[in-house]
């Protein structure tokens, strides 16, 4: 399924082509496929040069990929007994804030509990009256707004294509480009989408890339750059 219309501009990787590409997207749907078949996540590892962690600046940046990027989506939102009504509807796992709300030792568990269970959570109105958003930062974990409860299946859906680029550490850079169960097309473009758009967003374009992997789950890192 794809979500955002590719840009004729993001298609092109002025270093890397699909000459490079669509052999190396080939080998590990093939290597995937002998493996049991088992649908496994594809990641981009990135080394920049020309930058360092105490001198500049982090970035966190939106990825809008032209296709699903996630194997799992592992997100959940929380809100009101009308935001669950809508996620009921187009089954959206839904956390419910008078089931969480409180102060109590137990109630604290809870909350902590529920969110090891998840990644990403939309956050809708009234959410902040069971979870605090410093809270939810803290763990690490993902969050997009809702401010409307009757967009939430939009926004729901539109999380399986974005992600959230934080970079902390200049040296290391990676995330998901997407998975097995895709086609060798969808993970180019977003390969290309995804490379594209992080060396837009360097101080010196392409020029700050020094290595660029990929990388399924389960094996070993194939390097494109």
């Amino acid at each position: 399924m794809a979500g955002n219309k590719l840009d004729d501009k993001m298609k092109i990787v002025s270093f890397l082509g699909n000459e490079t590409l669509d052999p190396v997207v080939e080998s590990i749907l093939a290597d995937a496929q002998a493996n049991d078949n088992k649908i496994e996540s594809i990641q981009i590892q990135i080394a920049t040069k020309g930058y360092e962690n105490r001198k500049d600046p982090k970035m966190t940046k939106e990825i809008k990929f032209p296709y699903h990027m996630r194997l799992k989506p592992g997100t959940c939102a929380i809100g009101d007994a009308n935001a669950k009504e809508i996620a009921d509807a187009h089954n959206i796992p839904f956390a419910l804030i008078t089931e969480y709300e409180g102060k109590t030792p137990d109630m604290v568990k809870k909350r902590e509990k529920f969110m090891k269970g998840f990644s990403y959570f939309i956050l809708c109105p009234g959410y902040n009256k069971a979870f605090n958003l410093k809270e939810i930062l803290m763990k690490k974990k993902t969050h997009f707004m809702c401010n409307d409860n009757q967009k939430l299946p939009e926004v729901f859906d539109a999380c399986r294509f974005t992600y959230k680029l934080k970079i902390k550490d200049w040296y290391s850079v990676s995330f998901p480009v997407g998975h097995t169960g895709q086609t060798k097309e969808q993970i180019v473009d977003n390969l290309k989408y995804g490379i594209q758009f992080l060396a837009d967003n360097l101080k010196k374009g392409p020029l700050n890339i020094k290595d660029c992997y990929i990388k399924r789950t389960t094996g070993q890192k194939i390097k494109l750059h």
